[in-house]
């Protein structure tokens, strides 16, 4: 069962459980509005009122609509199988990011993932912004893409200290946004800046449904758990290298060319800077 809200305007209330439905249709069947209110921290009444923007009358007449045309994913059967195992397991845990990856397998949508790989490999400069853990995909975003020979510019963390590098963007530029949990000031003041300004986003996030995803030129999601798990960084991971490679298959001679010249590079100076292992 699909759920749709273009040209919708949801409460950020009716937002939360929008998202939580689309990512868990499976479990809705077997919950409660109070499992749900508690589940997307939001009252009851905001719960009861959401189902008008399905158009159903309460929970049970949804409940109904999923039940008729729900099908076996592969989501159920891993948890099937991780219900089976035993939680002090270290082996069996690692079979979480395995769920992640095919939850954001089955919500890629390749026309979405060919045009971002053409934004990074057509971009003048590319910019990329990403808060918290997602610095650590900055990190990778900047060394494999300045691998192929793209400029690559971090923006600053937060803050009035992002203007300072946002004033250079230009309309040939794009800025990769890891875009996590919520719409914050700052992703909003880059997504906004980019619509008055004409240069374009690529937008990563792990939301199914926020005004972030309207706003962005592209957009691709990743599964990373619920708002009261640990966020794994594991699909959003494999996302980014799956995406860097496309890239670089795009523009094959150039990326094989910056390869060789970075061998030729180390072979030379080899003895004064030597590899570290």
């Amino acid at each position: 069962m699909e759920l749709t809200f273009e040209n919708r305007k949801l409460t950020r209330g009716h937002q939360r459980i929008a998202d939580y439905i689309s990512k868990h249709m499976e479990d809705i069947p077997f919950m409660v509005e109070e499992d749900i209110a508690s589940a997307c921290d939001v009252s009851i009444s905001t719960v009861s009122r959401f189902w008008a923007e399905v158009n159903c009358k309460n929970l049970k007449e949804f409940k109904q609509k999923v039940k008729d045309e729900m099908l076996l994913s592969p989501s159920q059967k891993l948890q099937s199988a991780f219900s089976k195992m035993n939680e002090e397991d270290a082996a069996a845990s690692l079979w979480v990011g395995a769920d992640y990856l095919q939850q954001t397998a089955d919500r890629l949508a390749q026309e979405a993932f060919d045009q971002a790989a053409r934004l990074l490999r057509e971009a003048g400069t590319v910019y990329v912004y990403g808060p918290g853990s997602a610095e650590s995909l900055v990190a990778l975003a900047d060394f494999r893409l300045s691998r192929f020979g793209i400029r690559v510019t971090r923006l600053d963390r937060g803050g009035h200290e992002l203007f300072n590098r946002l004033v250079h963007v230009q309309p040939q530029d794009v800025i990769l946004i890891f875009g996590f949990v919520s719409e914050s000031p700052e992703l909003a003041v880059l997504l906004d800046d980019a619509k008055e300004r004409g240069y374009r986003t690529l937008l990563v996030t792990d939301l199914l449904v926020s005004p972030m995803l309207e706003k962005a030129t592209v957009t691709l999601y990743t599964a990373r758990g619920q708002l009261w798990e640990f966020h794994s960084m594991v699909a959003p991971v494999a996302l980014l290298e799956t995406l860097i490679v496309a890239v670089g298959k795009q523009m094959e001679e150039q990326a094989v060319a910056g390869s060789e010249a970075l061998h030729q590079l180390r072979k030379k100076y080899h003895k004064l800077l030597p590899k570290r292992i």
